[in-house]
């Protein structure tokens, strides 16, 4: 290690401290750490807490969710990922994250400024020196109080690496707190699909049942004109108790929906919320967009993907700051204070005491240069690089990810268009097949294995159509959800890809 020393006069030491601090106007400045990520729908934590303050709301117990949660509120699905995004704690999870790496970047960029300390000590000393005869005891205390400055001038880039690397972490952070928003309304979505679905099937079910047991009554009904046989009776019967097992069944099938989603939502499965019906909820017409086009929207604005680009950013500058390392720092330091010495006593020549006080005042130019470390630096750039280019496959990685996601989703939504087609003209031939058929077993012309394979039809053509309803919704969540162009909000008919909604 190569250190240059540049001593001043004790006159000139006293201007050291006040003439370095009065160079921090000439230190570098930067832009705000949150600049270092574009704007996005999420909003970002330093925003929040202009907004609100530092003060955060409890997140233990339930009274967080009773002063969110309106039980005679009817929920529709913005409203309620609007819920999830305040109550599940996973948003406050990365919250943190982000609130964390924009600390980090502050204290990064601590290292361009001064550091002043105070130092002060006091000792009892007693010291022999040995003279011609005798020897020389001093006794007495000391003490020194000073301000010790040190200041690094010039670093051929160190600082400057670290805040970029920070900067571009931050960003990161950002980024990954929107991904998360856009993660959890999508599962709000997909369980909120999910659990009206299983309402749905509870009415067809339900619907089915009442089909069944008139179906039954009249069976009856010709069994007592001898119009009808015994088994024809039984089979009737036995549809009915089918009937009445989908339908517990399908109820059984909400209690698990409903856990899903309130999971989902981050609240307990205690509470009651009301919700808008299926029916209601408006279906894409068709797919505008190309699946190039979404592809290439998604590629500039998925968040995790902007998340891992700025990760890669992070490890190019750690790597220009492992290359810093092999070049000189120079740095400014200082000290000024007060030395006191009191009550010292000398013997021989006598047992006079006397006290003494003396200021203190250096200033030092340092150049400090590693000329040798073992290939320590070496290694640091060679491992610096090869995070880095690690990184860089990380973003080919999910590149590729998204594109295949955004492909299958794409077909899926296609798919899912079509099918609804046919469920919708399935179900209306069912049911008027089924009226046809009762109609006509009414008055003798059919008997009852034709009335309860119509019966049947029906049955299958309404799960069908609910089915195909919420394999459609939830297939357009999953793309706008591939494509990163939702952080919240209505995931089923708000994305560009999509025209215009219909009932």
């Amino acid at each position: 290690m190569l250190t240059l020393l540049l001593c001043l006069p004790r006159g000139a030491s006293s201007l050291a401290i006040p003439a370095a601090m009065a160079l921090t106007a000439c230190m570098p400045q930067f832009d705000r750490p949150y600049a270092a990520a574009p704007a996005d729908h999420a909003v970002y934590w330093h925003d929040y807490q202009t907004t609100t303050g530092t003060q955060q709301p409890a997140i233990s117990g339930r009274s967080l969710e009773d002063s969110l949660i309106d039980t005679k509120l009817t929920y529709d699905l913005p409203t309620l990922v609007d819920l999830a995004l305040h109550t599940n704690p996973e948003t406050r999870v990365s919250w943190e994250e982000a609130k964390v790496a924009a600390v980090r970047l502050e204290r990064n960029r601590s290292l361009w400024y001064p550091t002043l300390t105070a130092m002060a000590f006091g000792q009892y000393f007693k010291t022999s020196l040995p003279i011609p005869g005798s020897a020389l005891v001093s006794n007495g205390y000391s003490s020194l109080g000073s301000l010790d400055l040190a200041w690094t001038l010039f670093d051929f880039g160190r600082r400057e690496a670290l805040v970029d690397a920070g900067a571009q972490r931050l960003s990161a952070a950002n980024f990954a707190f929107n991904r998360k928003h856009q993660e959890i309304a999508y599962r709000v979505a997909t369980g909120f699909f999910v659990y009206q679905a299983a309402l749905a099937k509870v009415t067809a079910a339900q619907q089915t049942f009442e089909s069944a047991a008139a179906g039954s009554a009249s069976v009856q009904a010709k069994l007592d004109k001898g119009l009808a046989t015994r088994p024809d009776l039984l089979l009737a019967i036995q549809e009915q108790a089918k009937a009445s097992y989908d339908l517990q069944d399908a109820r059984s099938s909400v209690i698990q929906a409903h856990a899903d989603l309130t999971a989902s939502l981050g609240i307990s499965p205690s509470y009651s919320l009301q919700l808008i019906d299926l029916s209601k909820l408006p279906l894409p017409a068709g797919l505008v967009q190309s699946v190039e086009k979404i592809v290439d929207q998604a590629l500039e604005q998925r968040p995790d993907l902007m998340a891992r680009l700025a990760e890669l950013r992070a490890r190019e500058a750690e790597v220009k700051k492992a290359r810093a390392e092999f070049w000189p720092k120079f740095s400014l330091g200082g000290r000024l204070g007060n030395q006191y010495w009191g009550n010292v006593h000398t013997n021989p020549p006598g047992n006079e005491s006397y006290s003494a006080s003396n200021g203190v005042g250096t200033a030092m130019l340092t150049m400090e240069w590693t000329l040798f470390d073992g290939f320590e630096r070496s290694n640091a750039v060679h491992e610096a690089e090869a995070r880095k280019e690690a990184s860089r496959a990380q973003f080919e990685v999910l590149r590729l990810e998204v594109t295949r996601d955004i492909w299958k989703a794409y077909a899926d939504t296609k798919t899912a268009l079509e099918k609804r087609e046919f469920a919708l003209a399935l179900l209306k031939a069912a049911e008027e097949s089924y009226a046809a058929t009762q109609e006509s077993y009414t008055h003798g012309f059919s008997t009852v294995i034709e009335l309860l394979s119509a019966q049947k039809d029906l049955a299958h053509a309404r799960y069908t159509e609910i089915d195909s309803r919420t394999t459609l919704l939830r297939s357009a969540a999953t793309l706008v959800y591939a494509s990163g162009g939702q952080s919240r909000g209505d995931l089923n008919s708000d994305s560009e890809a999509f025209g215009r909604s219909t009932p």
